[in-house]
């Protein structure tokens, strides 16, 4: 019969005592196995990931290249993730600098790397995805991109490459079929998508967006070319507009008139400001123009935007022109009433599904969360509006929204939504 006065005398014993000291000492040390392991560098648009983690991960990526020169997938991690320290590191005045490879004797310039690739790995996939690094359109990175292609037309980690290269040379038949081959291959989070499918569904027909970043780029071409939604919007990457005959050949196509000045070589250091001033006060009378919210990180901005924090340095001239109609920004010289747009956006246009619920594992979680952040403006101003109206099935449905949102994007946030939507 069992005792239970003799079990617990046994927990109490030593013998007791050594087994969980055993147990708790074999737990930390295959913690610390495992945070020691070598891991796939996955993008720092696709996974969150800190600037220590970049540093960590070169190391042991290194250790795996000293084991064997020729190991083609160590180099590839390895050149990662020193980029990766290189584009996350900070200095002490908040820019990024050549100090970062000074953290760790194990850090090296992508330039060096390179030259490592090819003395140890010529002619190889890894060695051809690096060879020439530089701006998007670049024709010689391009050719060096087809050879890695040509050796693995499989690996998806290049295709984003060619939709950016077809954008900028306006091949359409080949950006949307890469474009494919990256929604078959699942290379953006099914949130991301989400996210730009209601980002696509805020405007009005023939509208014109300006896009800040790769996942609020990204998603919404694919969703043009693959799945055939919203086609008539024209989505333009402030970023992509900075080469000279991308953007004069955007410009053209838009009818507005031509920005030889703005490409001027004395004003390259305010080119994107001078782009998009241009865009602003140059755009089609009869085509609504919109700013995408940006990231969440962009959204600490002190300035305010008729609801909401100011997205970017570029726009804050014609911020008391930009009013909030859900995920963007509408750009008007006259009111508009935007409570009836969010209203519209968010009762009858939106997917919102993938914001309570997700049942797939998605490496892009955290920063879906993030990213989902940006609905937290048009929230707060549609719970304030349905609680003066009196409509309070409306307002707790905000509220419940605006707390799941806050909860998943920090704590920060949580604390932000709990205050205003009481």
């Amino acid at each position: 019969m069992y005792n239970t006065t003799d079990f617990v005398k046994f927990l109490k014993s030593d013998k007791m005592k050594k087994i969980v000291l055993l147990f708790i000492l074999f737990v930390v040390f295959t913690g610390i196995i495992s945070a020691q392991k070598p891991e796939k560098i996955y993008s720092i648009a696709k996974v969150y990931k800190p600037h220590s983690y970049f540093v960590q991960q070169a190391e042991l990526w290194w250790k795996e290249i000293e084991k064997n020169k020729t190991n083609e997938d160590a180099w590839n991690n390895y050149y990662r993730a020193n980029r990766y320290c290189m584009l996350t590191y900070d200095s002490s005045d908040g820019s990024q600098s050549a100090e970062w490879v000074k953290e760790n004797p194990i850090l090296k310039d992508p330039d060096e790397i390179f030259k490592l690739i090819e003395k140890n790995i010529p002619n190889t996939f890894t060695y051809y995805r690096y060879k020439k690094m530089g701006y998007p359109s670049d024709t010689e990175m391009f050719h060096a991109l087809s050879k890695a292609y040509q050796i693995n037309p499989g690996n998806p980690e290049i295709y984003d490459s060619f939709v950016t290269y077809y954008e900028m040379k306006g091949d359409t038949e080949k950006r949307k079929e890469f474009n494919e081959k990256i929604y078959y291959a699942n290379q953006i989070s099914a949130g991301f998508l989400a996210y730009g499918y209601n980002v696509l569904t805020s405007m009005k027909p023939g509208g014109i967006i300006l896009t800040f970043n790769d996942n609020d780029t990204f998603p919404l071409w694919l969703l043009q070319d693959v799945l055939n939604i919203r086609t008539d919007i024209t989505v333009l990457n402030t970023s992509l507009l900075m080469d000279p005959e991308y953007g004069q050949a955007v410009f053209k196509k838009l009818n507005m008139p031509d920005a030889s000045e703005e490409y001027a070589p004395e004003g390259i250091v305010h080119r994107e400001k001078d782009i998009v001033n241009f865009i602003f006060k140059n755009k089609p009378a009869s085509r609504s123009l919109y700013v995408g919210l940006p990231a969440w990180k962009q959204m600490s901005a002190s300035k305010q935007t008729n609801g909401y924090v100011s997205a970017s340095k570029q726009i804050n001239e014609y911020e008391k022109n930009l009013y909030l109609v859900g995920l963007v920004l509408e750009y008007s010289t006259g009111n508009i009433d935007n409570i009836a747009s969010l209203k519209n956006n968010f009762e009858n246009n939106y997917a919102l599904d993938y914001v309570r619920n997700r049942f797939e594992y998605d490496i892009s979680a955290e920063l879906v969360d993030r990213m989902n952040i940006n609905y937290l403006p048009g929230i707060f101003k549609l719970y304030e509006h349905y609680t003066l109206s009196g409509d309070l099935t409306n307002a707790k449905k905000m509220k419940d929204l605006g707390l799941l949102i806050g909860q998943k994007g920090g704590q920060g946030w949580l604390d932000k939504a709990l205050t205003l939507l009481k």
